[in-house]
């Protein structure tokens, strides 16, 4: 490392068993040769620490009596210190400027993960640039900060991993290292079989005995494979003369999905607004809306005289452009970017709106749908989703807590 009167940038690395004092130590000698920090980073890892510090000097004459030092105090203290010139043409991270985020969740990510995920990018010359564990309780929850030297869409980070899906039971998002990452504002879910857990439309076709013939239409349509307002226009005609206080009965045993509660009551607390989007019905959305306290809930109407369905459905019908309609009405009226919209859905009619999203979750979804969207979770939890938006198992416990606890009173 040559020496010069001139400005110079250099990479001290300090890796030591941790205790209080080290950086003020290190800083001692560094204050007094007149270099400035320009970048630092610290961690520990199971208590031992790993210091990096970015340090920049006018006159580089002082580097040799700098170096002396830090190694005498290296020596004394039993710290490992390294010094690297700071060149860019070294830096072997800068070619892969194009940067992704894979969020991995599963019960265990076992050593064979690792390695079957590290290659799957090395083979493609994507780069790891960072990996950082949020949970390992319940759920084994990892983030890992990629890479690449050419720009790629998300749909392209998760096609490269299909195989690796195939192999393992891990649930996967992939997102942009963007500042939008972790500044979601706005959650938009489907209903039938993603906030509740069942499809009320076919729970409705048992009870005016058209069960079987209802299941059929529905597994088709959310397969993709029928025109979502002709496939539901024919299932309401199945429904003509059911009354009324069917529905309500209906109503009073429906399966809400778990987590639902939590991660509503949690994304309140953080100040998200919340809303439901669905081809399901009013007479049951508008109250889950008011149950829950959503600030949206948007779906189809039937219609009603004297107490009984007629089988038709009044209004537009809320399909798959509908709901993508929806999301994006919904995100302008609340001044949010789309890249700051979640939502979430498990059928055909969902796509365009999970696509549109900046973040668009396949929960317990049909093959169709978790092609489109950039995340998929496999677990009947909806809080789970929580990791996917960056918050770590410890920051999720204290917002249980703290969701849970009463307002505090003002004066």
């Amino acid at each position: 490392m040559q020496e010069n009167d001139g400005p110079c940038q250099i990479h001290v690395q300090i890796s030591s068993t941790d205790r209080p004092g080290i950086l003020a130590e290190a800083l001692e000698s560094i204050v007094a040769f007149n270099w400035d920090v320009l970048d630092i980073k610290q961690f520990v890892f199971n208590g031992l620490l790993n210091l990096s510090l970015l340090l920049g000097s006018n006159k580089s004459n002082s580097l040799q009596k700098l170096k002396l030092v830090l190694d005498e105090w290296a020596i004394k203290n039993q710290v490992t210190l390294q010094i690297f010139p700071w060149e860019k043409e070294l830096r072997p991270e800068i070619p892969y400027k194009y940067r992704s985020v894979v969020t991995l969740l599963g019960p265990n990510l076992s050593s064979g993960v690792f390695l079957s995920l590290s290659k799957t990018f090395s083979s493609r010359d994507i780069n790891i640039l960072r990996i950082e564990q949020l949970d390992y309780s319940d759920h084994h929850v990892v983030e890992v900060v990629i890479g690449s030297k050419e720009d790629h869409s998300t749909v392209d980070i998760l096609n490269a991993l299909v195989q690796f899906k195939e192999k393992f039971s891990v649930d996967i998002a992939v997102q942009e290292d963007t500042m939008f990452r972790r500044n979601k504002r706005l959650i938009i879910f489907d209903a039938d079989m993603t906030f509740v857990q069942c499809e009320i439309i076919d729970e409705l076709g048992k009870l005016a005995g058209v069960g079987d013939r209802m299941e059929e239409i529905t597994k088709r349509t959310m397969n993709g494979e029928l025109d979502f307002k002709l496939a539901l226009c024919e299932r309401v005609k199945l429904l003509a003369g059911l009354s009324i206080l069917k529905l309500e009965e209906l109503y009073k045993r429906i399966p809400i999905t778990p987590g639902a509660e939590d991660i509503v009551r949690i994304l309140q607390y953080l100040g998200y607004r919340i809303g439901i989007v669905s081809g399901g019905f009013d007479f049951f959305i508008d109250r889950i809306k008011n149950i829950y306290k959503l600030d949206y809930g948007i779906s189809n109407q039937l219609e009603i005289v004297d107490g009984v369905l007629t089988g038709r459905v009044v209004g537009d019908i809320i399909d798959a452009r509908a709901k993508e309609r929806a999301l994006i009405t919904i995100a302008n009226q609340e001044g949010f970017s789309l890249k700051q919209v979640v939502a979430v859905g498990d059928g055909a009619n969902d796509i365009h709106m999970l696509a549109k999203a900046g973040l668009g979750i396949a929960f317990n979804a049909k093959s169709i749908v978790q092609k489109h969207a950039n995340a998929g979770i496999n677990q009947s939890n909806l809080e789970l989703i929580l990791y996917f938006l960056g918050i770590s198992g410890k920051e999720l416990q204290e917002l249980r807590d703290l969701s849970k606890a009463p307002p505090k009173s003002s004066w």
